[in-house]
């Protein structure tokens, strides 16, 4: 994605602008929010620039080569001037025009005017993203490229975002989206493009259609499996039979029967290439090379120094679909039982900032509310109980993250107090987990591998069980022998997590677990969630995973913690109040 938004892929058309969104937007110690927007409209106008010279060079030769005093090509000239004249007139410059833009496009995202002169390093990772979307409004290029758009911003954030998608369409703007939100994948995508073992398949329609369509492909492809190996075990028979028979038999005989046989090898070999799926006779040329499950399809070097019956055997490995990877969430059942008695009851809680902090929680903490200017939440009181499934929503900076450092113990709270049943284990997954374990590291001395790093927090443990921790969590020998820094972030994730399900936690407190998995890694999540006997507290966006593991919700507004029935309820009620109202 990066190569293609800098133009780097071989064929790409060089009038065609693009922007990238990348998933983690990294803040500046000398640039504040309205700098950023400003920077990159200017970047982005350059590029527009440049493009629209290339446009109008192409649209001089297209009416070079017309027929000046024809009369039929006057209506054509007249429009490719039209056209030269639209392009023109977008190289004009306003200052003082772009500046109020600039403030626009960040108040329609949700980004508070009193943040718009603090520098973005001391920002949130949330507001940061809705910077980065803000910058594409004032200047829309011509392919617009989103990796996890969805990552770190609340639920207005993805309202607007949709806007933001819609617009597109609109103004033809192709978009081209890496996401692991299903509700949105399948209330925007128009074609589904599926990146797999270095190919690229393409499906029309959404993310459900896509799951169809794919499951359908792969069902045909093992009944097509199944059907070569029992005509080929049919053949090997032969083979074998014709084989016996030149036993005792005479040289002329046994050269015949001999003869016979290479004809049926050559044809074990072919078999499966004759025809493709329509029934016609297939060619390399047509049908897209060599047909999966044919004996030509394994490489040379495989086909080496093998009989008949090995290659046979080899091919039907490579037959079958090969599986997602094996990515999988598995958390040890709790044991202890409480019974009635409250895991943790939180009374009359609330945390704020001492004076000199206040003016900036809304960066690296929350944002102060208007009743009480220095507490981000007051009067909040919950029960935990054994076996609950807790979800908290809330806008970013609302203080959801301190809420839930206050539950898993953390953080102390400015007032109010916190019980916690006897003996309860507690572990706390939270939103910059992952990239704590490259800072906690960052001093070692040597290569730090996942296994490694699980060695040096559990140095009792024998390393077969490290290791046997790390494959619960989707994390393989290989993987679990590569530096950390080479990690992918779901890599790091699920690292953290196999850390953290060592512990054998009887309550998991987790602040936006999904920001670094894909589709496939939090289906496995929810799997491993819902198998799971113990307790769970969460905070996060994706409706997909509040929806799946049935996680009673909460909501963190306005400094104050009130229940709701359900996401789908929340979501409802928020979209109508917050296009009534606005962003701010």
């Amino acid at each position: 994605m990066k190569r293609i938004a800098a133009g780097k892929i071989p064929g790409f058309p060089p009038h065609i602008t693009s922007t990238l969104v990348a998933q983690e937007i990294f803040g500046s110690d000398d640039m504040t929010p309205v700098d950023i927007v400003l920077e990159k409209h200017k970047l982005m106008k350059e590029q527009t620039k440049q493009s629209n010279e290339f446009s109008i060079s192409k649209l001089e030769e297209e009416m070079d080569a017309l027929d000046m005093e024809d009369e039929e090509a006057q209506e054509q000239i007249e429009r490719i001037c039209n056209r030269i004249a639209e392009l023109e007139e977008g190289d004009s410059d306003d200052v003082d025009g772009d500046i109020s833009r600039a403030h626009e496009a960040l108040a329609f995202f949700g980004v508070p005017e009193l943040v718009f002169n603090t520098l973005t390093s001391k920002l949130s990772g949330g507001t940061r993203k809705k910077i980065a979307l803000a910058c594409v409004l004032m200047e829309m290029p011509q392919l617009l490229i989103f990796d996890e758009p969805t990552c770190h911003i609340d639920v207005g954030g993805i309202l607007q975002l949709r806007q933001l998608i819609a617009d597109c369409v609109e103004l033809n703007t192709t978009v081209v989206m890496v996401s692991h939100d299903v509700d949105l994948m399948n209330d925007v995508a128009t074609d589904v493009i599926h990146f797999k073992d270095e190919k690229l398949s393409y499906y029309p329609g959404n993310y459900r259609h896509f799951l169809k369509c794919r499951k359908e492909r792969i069902t045909h492809q093992l009944k097509q499996a199944g059907a070569l190996e029992k005509q080929r075990a049919g053949m090997v028979k032969s083979i074998d039979n014709l084989r016996k028979k030149t036993e005792g038999k005479s040289n002329e005989t046994k050269k015949k029967l001999l003869k016979a046989v290479k004809s049926k090898e050559k044809k074990l070999e072919r078999h499966g290439v004759e025809k493709n799926a329509l029934g016609h006779h297939r060619t390399c040329q047509t049908d897209g090379g060599m047909r999966i499950g044919s004996i030509n399809a394994v490489g040379a070097e495989k086909r080496k120094n093998l009989t008949h019956k090995e290659l046979v055997k080899l091919a039907e490995v490579d037959i079958g679909p090969i599986p997602d990877k094996a990515v999988q969430f598995v958390f040890h059942n709790t044991t202890n039982i409480w019974g009635d008695e409250p895991l943790i009851s939180v009374c009359d809680v609330g945390h704020g900032y001492k004076d000199n902090e206040s003016k900036s929680c809304w960066t690296e903490q929350e944002e102060p509310t208007p009743n009480t200017p220095n507490l981000i939440f007051d009067c909040v009181d919950m029960s935990i109980r054994e076996g609950s499934r807790i979800t908290i929503l809330g806008e970013n900076g609302s203080g959801k993250t301190t809420l839930l450092s206050i539950i898993s113990g953390t953080l102390s709270p400015s007032i109010g107090q916190v019980h916690y049943a006897s003996g309860l284990k507690i572990a706390h997954y939270h939103q910059h987990s992952v990239d704590d374990l490259m800072y906690d590291n960052s001093d070692h001395k040597g290569i730090v591998t996942a296994l490694s790093y699980l060695q040096g927090r559990f140095p009792k443990l024998p390393e077969q069980q490290l290791t046997e921790a790390l494959s619960k969590f989707g994390i393989n020998l290989k993987q679990s022998s590569t530096n950390i820094r080479f990690l992918s972030g779901g890599e790091k994730c699920r690292l953290c997590m196999s850390s953290i399900a060592l512990e054998r936690p009887d309550l998991l407190v987790v602040d936006e677990i999904t920001n670094h998995l894909d589709v496939e890694s939090v289906e496995a999540l929810i799997y491993g969630l819902n198998k799971w006997n113990g307790t769970l507290v969460l905070a996060s966006h994706d409706a997909n995973l509040i929806r799946s593991i049935n996680a009673d919700t909460y909501v963190l507004y306005d400094g104050s913690l009130r229940r709701v029935d359900g996401i789908d309820s929340y979501l409802q009620i928020f979209s109508k109040h917050y296009h009534k109202s606005g962003p701010n």
